[in-house]
């Protein structure tokens, strides 16, 4: 069978047979579910599902007759009761995540081929420009907040050429973190797909996109050079390094290609998910473009900070409550010289001279690293902390706080 043609008569037979079909999807949030195929007359859905198939699929060139079986069963399964628009974008999401199986040859240009539909150019009239990524299919944008910087309007470039205005619904200055709505879109725009950044490994392919002094949806390719790399945030530029506003973010490091105007674009991996929103580079002296040290901002802290500006929610910086400092006798950890009385660290019985070691499982190899993980967590939510103490390596669930009241 062909890739597209028939598709609908795939999704009837399939019905008539009655598959029952597991699937495992993972959408914009990062979430995993696996579901059996409930029993229903979804006759019509099938005719919906059919057609939107047809048309979604022609343009793709990664998806083979057997993993389009295994979509449409998929699709199926969920179908039933669910309207035509929830239907439609179900199926975008499903297409997005089979957007690259393998690369073959040229695994670059397949990377490239899926996560160009979801780049744009932001432009801040007399200001700059950097670039954007679909976060989903409302309209929706995520950036840097430093490409926005106080705008309130911006204009996006989409991928079709088309230039739209956008409004910016909120920044989360200390994470570099902006959400925009566009006023308006086309089909051109596919929403990314942002995979989990808590499982990447120092040397996997990393891509990069973006529109580096305005050369629009430019591709630079390289690899994941080192994890956990503690840069100063936007806020530090902004407040200056003592405000509450500075804070030290946690970044993936690439040699990625990255240079001024690749702010806010995405970092994917060989499979075309965004793994990082590119932020940053480190430059010597006269030099402010690439030099191979790139920056980015981990995608599971992108989704987070998004969703919570979306929801309309606050993105204030975690506290834990505790001075710290880095050994110098080869032991990793931060060593914990002072607790502040009730607070986070106080209650969960952290004391002076423990080493914490870990935090959610992740190594903590130094004072800087440990203050990192925590300012790009939010309060309220809760941290589980392994620490040595006396020899004992114990562990402790936090329950974070808020820096803002604590600096009140």
């Amino acid at each position: 069978m062909g890739v597209t043609a028939g598709i609908a008569a795939t999704v009837v037979g399939l019905l008539v047979a009655g598959v029952a079909i597991g699937w495992l999807v993972r959408g914009p949030q990062n979430v995993q579910a696996v579901q059996e195929a409930p029993e229903s007359d979804t006759s019509e859905s099938a005719l919906i599902v059919g057609a939107l198939v047809d048309r979604l699929v022609a343009s793709s060139s990664t998806l083979s007759p057997e993993e389009i079986e295994v979509l449409v069963g998929a699709l199926l399964a969920e179908a039933a009761g669910m309207s035509d628009s929830d239907i439609e974008s179900m199926v975008r999401q499903l297409i997005a995540d089979t957007r690259v199986k393998e690369g073959g040859p040229e695994p670059i240009v397949a990377v490239a081929e899926a996560v160009t539909p979801s780049v744009v150019l932001v432009t801040d009239p007399g200001v700059g420009q950097g670039s954007g990524i679909a976060f989903d299919d409302e309209g929706h944008i995520v950036t840097n907040a430093h490409v926005v910087g106080d705008s309130v309007d911006v204009i996006v470039t989409l991928p079709s050429g088309r230039r739209v205005e956008a409004t910016v619904v909120g920044a989360d200055i200390r994470r570099d973190v902006a959400v925009l709505l566009l006023a308006d879109s086309d089909d051109s725009l596919v929403p990314a797909v942002f995979g989990p950044s808590d499982a990447l490994r120092v040397g996997q392919t990393a891509v990069a996109v973006g529109s580096p002094f305005d050369l629009n949806r430019t591709v630079t390719a390289g690899i994941i050079s080192a994890l956990g790399r503690v840069v100063p945030s936007y806020g530090c530029q902004v407040g200056g390094g003592t405000s509450a506003l500075c804070a030290g973010v946690s970044m993936i490091q690439t040699d990625a290609p990255i240079n001024p105007g690749n702010s806010g674009g995405p970092l994917a991996d060989r499979s075309g998910r965004v793994i990082g929103m590119n932020t940053s580079i480190r430059t010597e002296g006269f030099l402010t473009a690439n030099i191979g040290v790139g920056f980015a901002l981990p995608s599971d802290t992108v989704v987070l900070v998004a969703e919570r500006l979306l929801a309309g929610e606050p993105v204030g910086t975690a506290w834990l409550g505790i001075r710290g400092e880095s050994l110098t006798d080869g032991r990793a950890g931060a060593s914990i010289v002072e607790v502040t009385p009730d607070s986070p660290a106080d209650l969960a019985g952290l004391s002076t001279d423990d080493l914490i070691v870990a935090s959610d499982g992740r190594p903590i190899g130094a004072m800087d690293t440990l203050r990192a993980d925590i300012q790009l967590r939010l309060p309220g939510m809760t941290v589980t902390l392994e620490f040595i103490r006396d020899g004992e390596r114990l562990s402790t669930v936090v329950e974070l706080g808020a820096l803002d009241e604590f600096l009140e």
